[in-house]
């Protein structure tokens, strides 16, 4: 996916990710924004069902948050198409990697990223050579808000929601960003792994950011790591810190070569031509997006994937089962049964719940799934009119064991979820005057 002039607009924007850890890259006057994304970082309500159009629970549901912003600062105006000389950026579906150069009359910019398809590590080069000296600067803050999941109707005026729990650390090694959820806390962590020409120097802003320095040359070239962690209950520094030193010692370039490999073999399950070029690059982009960010411990949702673009804006927010089941249509058929797997284990760890929504709200059998649930499987009341997701998403456990044939998976989780879902309907059928059951 080539782009000739700068996605100015996130929604246009370059997007990467392993399944789990997912980067949203865009361009706004000197800088390159990084939106970073993680499939696990939840804060949950201390309610349990909920409301999707309650005005008192809004901003207070189960939501998703984003793990940091990443701004890389050249100072001039490089990506104001006013002073470009020349740009191209490339989203390489190939391996998953993103490049940009742009050339303008203040100097040349070469940037390139991955994220490693095993770790979740993100890599970025990033080499500049400017007609003046000045400093190249990359920020690394966190800035909570409002997740506006309706976002043109019930809109909470607080705008303090979200800030609270955010903390920002420096030292000779790095910075570091973390934050408190509901079940722990996560830490982001960057540093430099190899650099040439400028001096560096790492700096605690204030409590939501901090920075790494590159200055005293009008050339630099600059290679770095950021981490992401899950939710600790102990020091999530101690574990990004981990896969920080164990980028810096495997060495990009090996890391590269697995990554590559696992994306080829991701490309190698199976083939598509319809002979027709867009269709072609539509299927292409479907399976990437799939691939970047259907792959961690929860599901990215149907709307934008793991690709947040505004703080923690997450409008629709929930799980919308109409919605959401699609993305999972052409998956098995394409080899992709890894991808299914996170989407129907959330179902499965839902069935409690179902089950007891079936008892107390239906007096029935079997299991109930709203339209709209919680990534913990909590139904929203406001949807109970619509009886058909639980026999829908038993299908997908169906199809998944029709493609994968295997037998643990239909014992342990296929039979249970269809069994529920069956008892469900068969204790709302009522025998009628035509002597038929409706």
């Amino acid at each position: 996916l080539v782009y000739y002039s700068p996605p100015v607009d996130p929604l246009q924007g370059i997007p990467l990710g392993n399944g789990d850890t997912a980067v949203l890259f865009w361009c706004e006057g000197s800088k390159i924004i990084a939106a970073v994304n993680k499939s696990d970082l939840w804060d949950d309500a201390p309610f349990g069902r909920f409301h999707n159009w309650k005005r008192e629970e809004e901003d207070y549901s189960t939501t998703q948050r984003h793990a940091c912003r990443i701004i890389f600062d050249f100072a001039f105006p490089v990506f104001d198409v006013m002073y470009l000389s020349d740009f191209k950026a490339r989203l390489n579906l190939a391996d998953a990697s993103m490049s940009l150069i742009s050339e303008s009359p203040f100097g040349r910019i070469m940037f390139s990223s991955f994220v490693d398809k095993e770790t979740g590590t993100i890599f970025c080069d990033v080499e500049s050579d400017f007609t003046e000296r000045v400093p190249v600067l990359i920020f690394m803050e966190r800035f909570g808000s409002r997740t506006y999941s309706h976002w043109y109707s019930l809109i909470n005026r607080d705008a303090s929601i979200g800030l609270s729990g955010t903390s920002s650390h420096s030292n000779e090694s790095g910075i570091y960003l973390t934050q408190k959820l509901s079940g722990g806390t996560f830490a982001v962590g960057g540093t430099l792994i190899e650099s040439a020409g400028p001096e560096r120097t790492y700096t605690r802003n204030h409590s939501h950011s901090a920075s790494i320095s590159l200055s005293g040359a009008n050339s630099s070239k600059a290679r770095l790591a950021f981490g992401v962690t899950s939710p600790e209950t102990g020091d999530p520094l101690v574990k990004v810190n981990e896969q920080l030193n164990d980028a810096r010692s495997r060495g990009i370039e090996k890391i590269r070569e697995s990554h590559r490999a696992a994306w080829k073999f991701f490309w190698l399950r199976s083939f598509m031509d319809y002979g027709d070029d867009y269709l072609n690059n539509l299927w292409h982009l479907t399976m990437y997006y799939a691939g970047a960010s259907q792959g961690g411990k929860y599901p990215g949702r149907f709307n934008n994937g793991l690709w947040g673009w505004s703080r923690d804006v997450q409008n629709w927010n929930f799980y919308f089962h109409w919605n959401q089941q699609q993305l999972y249509w052409p998956l098995n058929a394409a080899g992709h049964h890894d991808l299914v797997e996170p989407y129907l284990e959330m179902r499965f760890a839902g069935l409690p719940h179902a089950k007891r929504d079936a008892e107390e709200l239906f007096h029935t059998d079997g299991a109930y799934v709203s339209d709209v649930t919680d990534r913990r499987g909590y139904n929203s009341l406001s949807e109970l009119e619509n009886h058909t997701p639980v026999a829908e998403i038993a299908l997908d456990f169906w199809r998944q064991y029709r493609f994968t044939g295997d037998h643990d998976f239909l014992h342990k989780r296929a039979l249970p979820y269809i069994i529920e879902a069956a008892k469900f309907y068969e204790s709302r059928f009522q025998k009628e005057d035509d002597g038929l059951y409706h």
